[in-house]
């Protein structure tokens, strides 16, 4: 199966660095590589010659000059590649057109030139042909003046070319291996100061989660020089986030407190009317109070819930509702346990924990009988608070209705009916979800799940 290309994950600076590098470094290792590999060519090339041109003097000082004036050698040089035949070590020792003398390894055959001759220095040439046995071999041709005469003469000295690609080849190899273990070294080490690097980086992504999830008020730490500034311009950002919902608490209660005024007086007013004028007044403050009061808790919750930073414990909040409520129904006698962990929080403000805990233990104790159970558990992803009572409980076709604004099951039970709708849209402004099942205890079970800290 083909891979796919997935860009999410090629948008990484590590993923570019590390890229640009290995880039680089290829680069880099193979121009080192073609340029060692020519200069050690050049030298063992070089050497090759060298040592060619040290046979050509040994020849010479063996030469000596028959009475005929032509040159002839006293012995022959004892080395045996010379005298192994088709060895591609040759040597040759000719005037004009007249071959004198030459290495037992060329048999009957003869050196050849080569018109496009490398000029090593001065009368000394050198070229590639291919010699006798199909061997190609590299010639080092040097013009001499013949001790004791003027006359010139041409020693040609010849060596296989395999001795100097042999030599190549084994350093290419040992070269490539080590150029290889180098990069693999460099490219290590390049992660590691990626990684490295970019290590404030992380610290900063993980003192951000901190703020978010409220275990810390604000950035801060050793951060280096380069990251400071942004540090400080996200704790500006902070500041003014917390500014804006602080303006907007206050605009939403100024707002609360200027209709709820004209509603009280409208409300008032209606009682003066009798019969099904007034009834329908009254019904329609009545609806209007309502929806006022809840469009202004979705208002107020609205600007709250994606406070940067919030954190709430829970058991706190509920051993508090729990003092009040115990007063509040004092004559019920009601049994309120509480089951929460001290270290679980809810990643938001306290007065919409309050809010939503508080109408579900409200309920609870209108509709339950002598239990009430507050349980808070960490489910792995969420925050999950029960609250169950003992009382008749809902069945389950009326369940979605009851989470409706305004509907109630029992009119003779005092409420308006928005408490349950109330912490439904709490929930969701949050990312939370509010359920109701039936619980253990025999009545409802209202389950909130919330994102904790």
């Amino acid at each position: 199966m083909a891979m796919m290309f997935n860009p999410v994950r090629c948008n990484s600076i590590s993923i570019r660095l590390v890229a640009g590098a290995m880039l680089w470094l290829a680069i880099a290792l193979a121009v080192t590589f073609f340029l060692l590999t020519g200069l050690f060519r050049n030298t063992v090339t070089k050497n090759f010659d060298t040592g060619q041109l040290d046979h050509i003097d040994e020849l010479l000082s063996l030469t000596q000059i028959a009475p005929d004036g032509s040159p002839s050698l006293k012995r022959h040089p004892v080395d045996p590649r010379y005298v192994k035949l088709h060895s591609g070590w040759y040597w040759s020792i000719s005037s004009g057109d007249k071959w004198h003398e030459q290495s037992r390894s060329l048999g009957s055959n003869r050196l050849t030139t080569a018109p496009a001759a490398y000029t090593i220095t001065g009368d000394i040439t050198a070229y590639r042909v291919i010699g006798p046995g199909n061997i190609e071999i590299r010639v080092v041709n040097k013009a001499v003046t013949l001790p004791g005469t003027d006359r010139m003469a041409t020693v040609l000295l010849a060596g296989p070319t395999s001795a100097i690609e042999t030599a190549v080849q084994e350093f290419n190899g040992t070269l490539l291996i080590s150029l290889l273990v180098l990069g693999c070294g460099l490219l290590f080490a390049v992660a590691f100061q990626v990684h490295f690097g970019l290590g404030p980086l992380r610290s900063i992504q993980r003192a951000l989660a901190e703020v978010r999830t409220g275990r810390a008020a604000r950035l801060g730490g050793n951060l280096p020089l380069e990251l400071a500034p942004l540090a400080s311009e996200l704790n500006a950002l902070l500041d003014h986030n917390e500014q804006s919902i602080e303006r907007t608490r206050t605009q939403v209660g100024n707002l609360a407190h200027s209709l709820k005024t004209p509603i009280a007086v409208l409300k008032n007013a209606s009682e003066k009317f009798d019969g099904e004028r007034g009834d329908v007044i009254r019904e329609q403050v009545s609806l209007m109070s309502e929806s006022v009061s809840h469009h202004l808790a979705r208002a107020r919750v609205a600007g709250t819930a994606q406070v940067i930073g919030a954190r709430t414990p829970v058991r706190p909040v509920v051993e508090g509702l729990q003092h009040t409520l115990a007063k509040i129904y004092a004559d019920n006698r009601f049994e309120i346990d509480v089951d929460i962990a001290g270290n679980i929080a809810f990643r938001g403000e306290r007065q919409d924990l309050e809010e939503m805990l508080g109408n579900l233990m409200e309920n609870a104790c209108k509709w339950g009988r002598q239990r009430i159970s507050v349980r808070g558990v960490d489910d792995g992803e969420n925050l999950l608070i029960e609250v169950a009572d003992d009382g008749p409980g809902i069945c389950p076709q009326n369940r979605r209705k009851v989470l409706g604004r305004g509907q109630r099951l029992d009119e003779t039970t005092p409420g308006s009916g928005l408490g349950l709708p109330i912490v439904r849209d709490i929930a969701q402004l949050y990312g939370g979800v509010l359920d109701l099942a039936e619980s253990s205890l025999g009545g409802v079970s209202a389950r909130l799940h919330l994102p904790k800290v």
